[in-house]
């Protein structure tokens, strides 16, 4: 006890080990020699270990010494091959070499073809590899070579992988070795699925610019990008067209994708006037008159664009979704008034455009008088129902409609039944326009029973 308090002030963990193995004190040398990370103890305490007979402590020991060595030749005495490969990596290339000799005579060619290739043995792991076909660590060995690589050896693998129709390995080690137009004439003709690693490893070889006119660079990216096309990997296709100058074919690929959200940020990086029409005219085949977001995006790249034309048109597309879908005449004239502002600074026929808001501004004005001059009101709208192609601007159920509800709210049922009536002279079908109860008590009080004409307009299709 004295002695091992001295060693411990003189910090001797090597003696400490020595003296607690004397006492066969074993889990408190362990201790001294985890709480001091001295290999001279570690190493004496393996070597304990292994005249006791405790293979799996004394190589745990020998790795705590880093004398892997040791560790290597007690895995292989005691046949634990499974730490072979990650002891022998630690150690030296001869320790290395030696295991992967016994790895192989043992047919654990994969490991035995790791450790030729780190022990500096690449023509032998290839060896094995051709021998017993192992494409995966074939592949690891070939992202080692490069185009210093023996041309022979080169040959070899590549011969290799095309025999057993391993074509992407093959293409991958054309890329490794700088063989770039080989390794796309094989995608090309065995349809071998470029990958973004691959693409942005064949970009990262290409040379910055295109210079003396060469367009190498330029259709190298054309020539991948046409590919991710035809294999409909869109977005990759969009960066290389892109990377290669060509706008126009970097947004045909991506509105194939269909991604509205890289479309519109697509658009705002380029701030090209004919990339802002073509983003513009894609989100319109969206259902853009239910979110708000995209019509105001649709507007934006039209007026960057400065395509007074298309951006008139979509006004006018808006106006009428107004009508349509929420009768909203106000918010319709509006869009009708920019349409032809738009229409103007095209320098286009605003004459049926003049015509139509001039409908709308009546029918407008129509509205605003029935509670206050509903003289005036009542000779407009009948007037608008007299006039010719109202409809181009103005939903003639939706005249009749405004008459119908004023008159069931004044009780003159008389004259809003004769309405109704002529609506279903002209069939209108009274849904969209009338509430059904409403049409039901004006019958009723007309002692009149009611046939729904949408009954009426089955029966006419069926005999048609």
């Amino acid at each position: 006890e004295t002695a091992l308090q001295h060693y411990e002030k003189a910090e001797d963990a090597l003696s400490l080990v020595r003296v607690r193995c004397l006492r066969e004190q074993f889990t408190e040398a362990e201790a001294v020699v985890m709480d001091t990370s001295s290999a001279p103890a570690a190493y004496y305490l393996a070597s304990q270990y292994e005249t006791m007979e405790r293979p799996d402590d004394a190589i745990r020991m020998f790795k705590e010494a880093g004398r892997f060595n040791h560790a290597v030749r007690l895995a292989r005495m005691h046949g634990k091959d499974k730490d072979i490969v990650s002891l022998a990596l630690q150690s030296t290339p001869r320790v290395m070499l030696e295991s992967a000799k016994y790895l192989e005579a043992k047919q654990m060619f994969e490991a035995a073809v790791t450790l030729y290739q780190k022990g500096g043995q690449s023509s032998k792991a290839l060896e094995i590899c051709f021998a017993a076909k192992l494409f995966d660590s074939l592949r690891a060995i070939a992202d080692d070579l490069s185009s210093d690589t023996d041309p022979e050896l080169l040959r070899k693998v590549g011969d290799f992988f095309m025999s057993h129709s391993q074509y992407d390995k093959a293409v991958q080690l054309f890329i490794t070795c700088q063989q770039l137009k080989q390794a796309m004439d094989m995608c090309e003709k065995h349809k071998v699925e470029m990958t973004e690693a691959m693409a942005e490893k064949i970009t990262e070889q290409l040379p910055e610019k295109d210079a003396d006119g060469s367009q190498f660079r330029t259709d190298m990216l054309k020539r991948i990008a046409d590919m991710c096309v035809q294999q409909q990997n869109f977005h990759l296709a969009t960066k290389k067209y892109t990377q290669a100058g060509m706008k126009d074919k970097a947004m045909d690929a991506l509105l194939k994708s269909g991604d509205t959200e890289k479309i519109i940020f697509f658009a705002g990086v380029l701030r090209s006037k004919e990339i802002y029409v073509r983003a513009a005219n894609y989100l319109q085949t969206l259902n853009w008159h239910t979110d708000g977001e995209l019509m105001k995006k649709i507007i934006e790249f039209y007026t960057k664009a400065k395509a007074h034309h298309p951006l008139a048109m979509f006004y006018d597309a808006c106006s009428q979704v107004e009508i349509d879908e929420y009768r909203d005449y106000e918010k319709a004239l509006g869009a009708l008034k920019e349409s032809r502002k738009f229409l103007a600074k095209a320098d286009m026929d605003c004459s049926a455009l003049d015509k139509r808001i001039q409908m709308v501004e009546v029918f407008v004005r129509a509205k605003s008088l029935v509670r206050t001059e509903t003289e005036e009101f009542k000779k407009i709208c009948y007037q608008l129902l007299e006039q010719p192609k109202v409809d181009a601007a103005v939903q003639v159920g939706d005249v009749f409609a405004l008459l119908i509800e004023f008159f069931y709210s004044e009780q003159s049922f008389e004259q809003a039944y004769q309405l109704i009536e002529r609506m279903r002279e002209r069939r209108i079908v009274l849904g969209p326009y009338l509430d059904q109860g409403m049409v039901d008590t004006i019958y009723r009080q007309m002692g009149i029973s009611f046939a729904n004409d949408e009954d009426a307009v089955d029966e006419d299709i069926v005999e048609d």
